[in-house]
């Protein structure tokens, strides 16, 4: 009943309510987990304590605020949020393509951003950077830690296909369609939601490789024209993480590995650009096949 009773309202109206709804989703979560505990006992550090918080704060934190600020602020919720099916497999083929082949350039960012170094003057805040960025990491390492198909198949669910839908539907679905009203240059928009989609991590050490990833999602989301295809990207790309780093044998390789080792850095560059360069051929493919049916949805009959 109070569907689009903002409709008409300013952008930066409509970004407050975006914002209420955040950090009433943050408040929700935080008792939600509270109560969560208490009723089940949970050791709050354990692997399954640490996977239903993230499955709560991926549901209350972002896709509540997403879809109720959908409804609160357009007259046209679906459409506001990209609902629209992807019915093309070929472009779904060359989204799983662009993911892969982005990650390594991905992973080399990572690998310059972790050398970051502060001031002197600003060590205080390097100190709690770098505390916060452990304590990410130790959690990421101890939801992970189980192996098995079962524990492998509750990792996926929560990281890859929860997270991957919620953060979607906030940053790409809401966000990006509430910034595009005000800033008419698509390219700018694409790259200002991908700086929020980092900073609001607040794992400033992983701020430049999830940037790239905000900002890949971001075009997929404006070629593609659908929610679902930033979505598929950015579960696949959790995925392999997940995979990567439960498997006894893989996580200590070069590919998932939080640091590259000096003697690898050579060769994982030209690595890098090779990829680097057939994702950029593969993102060509997806903004002809976006213009291909745009042109064909709009010529006359």
């Amino acid at each position: 009943m109070m569907k689009g009773i903002f409709a008409g309202r300013s952008v930066l109206f409509h970004f407050g309510v975006l914002t209420m709804l955040l950090c009433m989703g943050f408040v929700a979560a935080s008792v939600a987990m509270v109560v969560l505990t208490a009723v089940t006992g949970l050791d709050a550090d354990s692997a399954m304590s640490l996977q239903y918080a993230q499955l709560v704060a991926s549901i209350l934190v972002f896709l509540f605020p997403a879809m109720a600020a959908a409804w609160l602020c357009s007259r046209q919720p679906a459409s506001f949020l990209g609902l629209k099916q992807v019915r093309d497999v070929r472009l779904l083929m060359w989204i799983a393509a662009a993911t892969f082949l982005i990650l390594p350039t991905v992973s080399l960012a990572g690998h310059f951003n972790m050398q970051m170094r502060l001031p002197e003057f600003m060590a205080p805040l390097e100190r709690l950077m770098r505390e916060m960025e452990d304590a990410a990491m130790e959690a990421t390492v101890k939801m992970l830690q189980n192996e098995g198909f079962v524990a492998l198949l509750v990792n996926l669910t929560v990281i890859a296909v929860a997270a991957g839908i919620c953060e979607e539907f906030f940053f790409r679905g809401t966000v990006l369609s509430i910034l595009r009203r005000k800033i008419r240059n698509p390219h700018v928009a694409i790259w200002t939601v991908a700086v929020i989609f980092s900073v609001i991590h607040f794992q400033f050490y992983g701020f430049v490789p999830r940037m790239l990833l905000g900002a890949f999602m971001g075009y997929l989301m404006y070629w593609g024209r659908s929610i679902w295809a930033p979505v598929f990207a950015h579960f696949l790309n959790n995925a392999a993480v997940v995979v990567g780093m439960s498997n006894s044998a893989l996580k200590d390789n070069v590919f998932f590995a939080q640091e590259l080792p000096a003697d690898d850095l050579g060769w994982f560059s030209v690595m890098a650009a090779v990829t680097l360069t057939a994702f950029f051929g593969c993102m060509r493919m997806i903004y002809r096949m976006s213009e291909k049916k745009a042109a064909s949805r709009n010529s006359p009959c």
